[in-house]
């Protein structure tokens, strides 16, 4: 049955494998360091989602990683963050999805219950690093997030192939993000149901 649900440590193999599978296939950065994508401490301390088809493949992942200071947030995304940014911060990193899936808004659903979820814990700042000419950048404008470009990068990580940018959602503007998507991306709630103990 297809279905989104948290997962946890004996889940990593799959999480993994999703990760460093679709990394490898990107056009907006190669990938440098495949073990940085393994799981570690910061997944097992904090939230990750993943998308399964009818078969129990994971399909789509990302994850939710709390931050407490701009120090905590430039050490995670490996560039400046702007001081403007208003803590504890949550972080949607590791996102990947199977290039078969790309384009059909899984990480939007994903996204849905990660802010969801980031309201229950007092977060103020939602931070999707991003790369320019993403899919993706289109909708996350619609739904409201401002882009900033960092003054200086220092990931190892990956060799960019394009322009990196963080877009920032204040937790004000989370209301409406959430009617948003659940306007244009309603169809992914029902055909892809929560499974497990809810998150709020």
């Amino acid at each position: 049955m297809k279905h989104i649900r948290r997962t946890f440590k004996h889940d990593k193999k799959i999480i993994e494998e999703l990760r460093i599978s679709e990394f490898n296939r990107s056009t907006e950065f190669k990938l440098l360091k495949p073990e940085k994508l393994q799981w570690s401490s910061i997944d097992d301390e904090n939230i990750v989602l993943a998308v399964f088809d009818d078969n129990g493949t994971a399909i789509s992942t990302m994850a939710g990683v709390t931050v407490h200071t701009l120090s905590e947030a430039e050490n995670l995304t490996k560039c400046t963050v702007h001081k403007s940014v208003k803590f504890p911060a949550m972080i949607f990193a590791s996102a990947a999805t199977l290039s078969t899936f790309r384009r059909t808004g899984l990480n939007q659903l994903i996204r849905y219950y990660l802010l969801l979820y980031g309201t229950t814990i007092d977060i103020k700042t939602f931070i999707s690093p991003i790369y320019k000419n993403a899919p993706r950048s289109k909708f996350l404008k619609i739904l409201g997030y401002e882009f900033v470009n960092p003054e200086k990068n220092w990931q190892t990580k990956l060799d960019l192939l394009s322009e990196r940018q963080l877009g920032l959602l204040d937790v004000s503007k989370i209301p409406e993000v959430l009617f948003l998507i659940r306007n244009y991306k309603g169809n992914l709630l029902d055909e892809y149901p929560w499974q497990g103990t809810p998150l709020v």
